[in-house]
């Protein structure tokens, strides 16, 4: 008997011990979960455009859904899935996370955050661990989404009726070096009222009690059914009960609906210093020649040095969709020659952006200037920018003419410039524009 006894209090002490240390296992699980989640959701997620569900396989979800406005107003969407669950998984969410959100908060493109992500990550993850994800960019401005899928299952566009599958075309991030990463998006048409539906494979991989998966036809069938946009998530989530389906993995979904601009009001960015430093009487010049115009993004350099005046912040916004307007007209329309007209439906933006692409790897010569002048007026001070290219220039009168439209697939730049900056000019050769911003005393 003192045996069992013994026997009996042995195993009593290694349950108590294992219950202990089970709670401060999870525990410290709570307390990294709650730093993780300041991190992973400090965006735009809330924004009234978008919709999501996330459902965790553990503790932590090894789903990343990330949010955020870019200076000009646009939104980029990132919606990853590590290898793996829990806690390994999410510990390669928070330098993702560091890097989209400080390169969408300085004006960077896809391009560039892809391949800072895609490097920061084959650097520092186990050869076994890769990060499936799709990237968005959606810019109600110029009324289209730039898309990268690189091993999520198919999101998809609803725009007027029709369905657009946005399929992966690329390998996850983390698995290829820097010089072989492909960073190539694909954009299409995306007017207001138009939805993005992008899923994790959490939910077409649940099983059924038969041992079926959900699967893309079951998921199908919700989208050819749904008849209201906005319920689409919840329609999602029901077919899944439905299914008495049993998750396997992290399920997410999110859903973000094109809206106008003035809809979407990007928050003021917060600065550290004081401005009393503020550079107030100076001017710069920049030649960007072919080599630079194929490879370098010039924007948030410029930008981030404009910013140092502290007058202009509070026209950060503006002015920065303002110069991105006008170097892509210059690089685009000026340097490459393409034309605009192109853009109508999916596969005019294909077309437009191939011919894009083809152009500009075989650019020799050309160049867009940026000139910025910043002087003081009165109390407060005024910012010229003058961008001028090597092309062939337009006809200035014949498109002064038109009225604004920013209705138009094509042909929006200079509206939108104007409408932005009434004191947009262009040269009468068409290769020059000067555009000016004031501000006034400082309180």
């Amino acid at each position: 008997m003192e045996r069992l006894w013994r026997l009996q209090q042995t195993v009593l002490q290694q349950r108590d011990l294992i219950a202990e240390h089970s709670d401060y296992l999870l525990n410290e699980q709570r307390v990294a979960k709650a730093v993780f989640d300041r991190v992973a959701h400090s965006g735009c997620l809330d924004a009234p455009n978008i919709r999501y569900l996330q459902s965790p396989y553990a503790l932590f979800n090894g789903d990343l859904l990330l949010a955020a406005y870019t200076p000009s107003g646009d939104t980029h969407l990132l919606l990853a899935d590590f290898t793996g669950h829990g806690l390994p998984a999410a510990i390669g969410a928070m330098p993702l996370a560091e890097v989209f959100y400080s390169m969408t908060a300085k004006g960077y493109g896809l391009a560039e955050i892809l391949r800072e992500m895609n490097a920061k990550l084959k650097r520092i993850l186990p050869v076994d661990m890769f990060c499936c994800a799709a990237l968005l960019c959606v810019s109600a401005q110029r009324r289209c989404v730039e898309v990268w899928n690189g091993g999520m299952p198919d999101g998809y566009l609803q725009s007027g009726g029709q369905r657009t599958a946005l399929t992966s075309q690329h390998l996850p991030l983390g698995v290829l070096r820097a010089d072989v990463f492909d960073h190539a998006t694909q954009v299409l048409p995306m007017v207001p009222g138009d939805q993005v539906f992008l899923l994790s494979d959490g939910v077409i991989d649940t099983c059924g009690p038969d041992q079926q998966l959900f699967g893309v036809e079951r998921l199908e069938q919700v989208l050819d059914a749904n008849r209201h946009p906005l319920q689409l998530i919840a329609e999602v989530e029901q077919a899944l009960r439905d299914f008495q389906g049993r998750a396997r993995d992290d399920v997410s979904m999110v859903q973000i609906t094109s809206q106008m601009p003035q809809l979407l009001g990007v928050p003021a960015t917060l600065y550290s210093d004081s401005g009393l430093c503020s550079p107030l009487d100076w001017s710069a010049s920049f030649e960007f020649r072919a080599a630079s115009l194929q490879q370098f993004n010039p924007l948030p350099y410029l930008l981030q040095l404009l910013m140092e005046v502290h007058g202009l912040r509070s026209q950060g916004p503006v002015i920065h969709a303002v110069l991105g307007e006008l170097y892509s007209n210059a690089l685009e329309h000026g340097v490459l020659g393409l034309d605009s007209r192109l853009k109508r439906g999916n596969e005019g933006y294909a077309r437009y952006y191939q011919q894009r692409k083809e152009r500009l790897a075989a650019l020799h010569d050309g160049y867009v200037r940026v000139s910025l002048q910043v002087e003081r007026a009165g109390e407060g001070g005024r910012l010229v920018v003058r961008v001028e290219d090597s092309g062939e220039g337009f006809d200035v009168a014949r498109v002064m003419a038109r009225p604004l439209d920013l209705d138009r697939l094509s042909g929006r730049g200079v509206s939108l410039v104007r409408q932005l900056c009434p004191a947009a000019s262009w040269g009468p050769d068409g290769r020059s524009a000067t555009v000016e911003f004031s501000w006034g005393a400082l309180a």
